[in-house]
């Protein structure tokens, strides 16, 4: 999805957060899903958070933060 790895890495930024913590507190996870939704026209909440878990999972996401804790 075109955006996504961008709105993550923006909203990591300010929020300072892992993927896990975004989605399990559901005010972040509503916020990311909305900047999502945006970034990338769709609205399928289970698309976009099952790619995003698949750049994890390539390892495609920015280990810019790596000394944080709450990184990914």
């Amino acid at each position: 999805m075109t955006g996504l790895r961008d709105t993550w890495l923006m909203f990591k930024r300010e929020h300072q957060c892992s993927i896990d913590r975004m989605l399990c507190r559901p005010v972040l996870r509503a916020e990311f899903l909305e900047a999502a939704r945006l970034a990338t026209g769709s609205d399928d909440e289970e698309s976009i958070l099952w790619e995003l878990m698949s750049f994890r999972k390539r390892k495609e996401l920015s280990k810019s933060h790596s000394n944080d804790a709450n990184t990914d």
